[in-house]
């Protein structure tokens, strides 16, 4: 029997949600064959992403082509030949803004050495506004989960307005105009945003619905939390699939059963009190108050939507603890209980990624090659849950067999 490569592109692919959930399924030999699909029939092929935040590059690089220094003449290679491949990119240090040549000379050459293997191995195409349709190679499944920075609740509110970061989307179009030229549009698109896109912005993004529609797409809209497959997070985000030549729309299946946030995690484990400790802020006027507004999570059997960033409001939510991070009721909510530290703590970036779907090692290899624990969290929020994205990719193969 002949195996079918699924090709698979990822637009501001951020820490690769999209391939993890594919390899899972893909992996998965009884889910696929109690789907009738022969587990031998496709394989996984990534031919390229797109992406231009420094870390989120190097981040992606190891959690799929694993450790580095198999990389050929891997400590030979020097910074100026390096470099200069680098420079043919646009780059950002903070996902915000891009950095210059000289912000780029400044960093380390180990990091240096990290950003330009990674380059290499995720065969990264760059910032989608540096992207030319016909240097992309043919791809089944292209995935875009662009920036969501003017359309959250707690954005800036500019919407998908030229000059935003969240009208990235219409270089998605421009790209596609492209492909369409060639005739080498995907099969299969996957577009995933905060669901204030189809609330607030409905009209902004059915401009681009209707594009679609005018290349061929049939557009199948849906809102999925991650609580209905499987991971006690209430985080409710915007989905379209679009198939070419597509007749039926397509309907994505959640589960009845949830573990509850404590079971999922073991929010008491002994051996990761030292990290428990991390994440509990000091005492000060601001942090006291995020204890009245924050959802508190001892008891509950869900967390609320994780963010970039957890030491704020809103945030996923607290859980009262003693000193050492482990869990009490605290029914009195003494804020004094710790001394200098809060009362409670935020979740862990490891709980963090693990309420993302990904496996608990995540975490392990991401602090092997010197990721911070606040750049894990931000990867974290910006992260699409795994779990929702298997639950697609199992109606989008079904499509394919």
């Amino acid at each position: 029997m002949r195996t079918k490569k699924i090709k698979l592109f990822e637009a501001f692919s951020g820490i690769g949600s999209q391939a993890t959930a594919l390899k899972n399924i893909l992996n998965n030999k009884e889910l696929l064959k109690a789907l009738g699909i022969n587990p031998n029939k496709f394989k996984l092929e990534n031919v390229g992403i797109s992406e231009w935040f420094i870390d989120g590059i190097i981040s992606y690089d190891r959690l799929h082509n694993g450790p580095q220094k198999d990389f050929p003449k891997y400590k030979l290679l020097t910074k100026k030949v390096m470099l200069k491949f680098l420079f043919k990119f646009t780059l950002s240090k903070d996902s915000k803004k891009p950095c210059s040549k000289a912000e780029l000379k400044k960093m380390s050459l180990k990091k240096i050495r990290q950003l330009y293997i990674a380059l290499k191995r995720t065969k990264n195409f760059g910032s989608i506004c540096d992207i030319d349709g016909k240097n992309l190679p043919k791809v089944d499944i292209f995935t875009y989960s662009f920036p969501c920075t003017d359309l959250s609740s707690i954005g800036k509110g500019a919407g998908l307005k030229e000059g935003t970061h969240s009208s990235l989307l219409w270089q998605i179009k421009r790209v596609l105009l492209e492909l369409k030229l060639l005739k080498r549009l995907p099969k299969f698109l996957l577009m995933e945003n905060v669901k204030n896109l189809f609330k607030k912005y409905k009209k902004d993004w059915q401009k681009f619905e209707d594009f679609l529609e005018s290349l061929g797409y049939k557009n199948s809209t849906m809102i999925l939390n991650a609580k209905d497959f499987g991971i006690p997070q209430s985080r409710e985000r915007a989905f379209c699939i679009s198939e070419l030549k597509g007749t039926e729309e397509i309907e994505v299946q959640g589960q009845e059963v949830c573990p509850s946030l404590n079971d999922f995690l073991n929010l008491d484990n002994d051996e990761l009190v030292d990290e428990y400790k991390e994440v509990m802020p000091n005492l000060t006027p601001s942090r006291i108050t995020w204890i009245e507004k924050s959802k508190k999570l001892n008891d509950r059997e869900y967390c609320q939507t994780i963010t970039t960033k957890q030491d704020r409001w809103p945030n996923a939510g607290i859980l009262f603890c003693n000193s050492n991070g482990k869990l009490i009721n605290n029914e009195e909510e003494n804020i004094n209980i710790n001394g200098d530290k809060a009362p409670y703590r935020f979740l862990t970036p490891r709980e963090q990624l693990l309420l993302m779907g990904f496996e608990n090692s995540t975490y392990d290899k991401l602090k092997e090659i010197g990721m911070s624990r606040t750049k894990i969290q931000m990867m974290a929020g910006n992260s699409i849950v795994v779990q929702k994205l298997e639950a697609i990719f199992v109606e989008i193969l079904k499509k394919i067999k």
